[in-house]
């Protein structure tokens, strides 16, 4: 989803009850003839973030930690994003036992993840929206949603048909119908 075509949609997806988790190629920031780009990239991202969901918290999280060798490089990376972030981004999330302001960590060999994975689940449990209690005709409206996107095999319900299943669940009104659906 990072992909520059995607670039003019990605707000769709932004909310601030969400917890953002930008992941980044270290190598790419260590090597020379990719380190600028992949900077510019991580400062199109924090910055779609911030404008978007200001609130919610943003996790750093370098891959192929593996492949780093020594421990500078992780620092180097670190010395980089921490020019690149300033004091500009204060819903980043630090790596408090490393003292990093990012997460490095490898799929393949696994190191990191549970440190990240504890992060997640602290700022989900500190995340005041998903104790919400939701209307169960709003429920009723997503479960009709998904219902008829699953019977179609259709990916799109139009703004009409939303309207429609609205009124057959008991949702009036377009208000709480928005609503609903944020």
């Amino acid at each position: 989803g990072g992909q520059q075509v995607f670039y003019a949609m990605h707000h769709i997806f932004l909310t601030h009850s969400g917890i953002y988790i930008l992941v980044f190629d270290m190598r790419e920031l260590l090597e020379l003839s990719k380190s600028n780009e992949a900077l510019k990239y991580l400062l199109f991202w924090l910055r779609s973030v911030k404008l978007h969901a200001s609130t919610a918290p943003l996790i750093l999280a370098g891959t192929f930690l593996a492949d780093m060798g020594e421990r500078d490089n992780v620092t180097g990376i670190d010395f980089l994003l921490r020019e690149l972030v300033k004091s500009s981004f204060s819903q980043i999330v630090p790596n408090v036992d490393e003292e990093l302001v990012y997460f490095p960590i490898d799929n393949k060999e696994g190191l990191g993840i549970h440190k990240l994975r504890r992060v997640v689940e602290e700022k989900a449990r500190d995340d005041n929206s998903v104790s919400e209690q939701v209307s169960i005709r709003w429920m009723a409206l997503l479960d009709k949603i998904y219902s008829r996107r699953d019977r179609k095999q259709s990916y799109l319900t139009l703004c009409g048909d939303i309207r429609h299943i609205g009124l057959e669940v008991g949702i009036g009104s377009s208000v709480e119908q928005e609503a609903a659906l944020a």
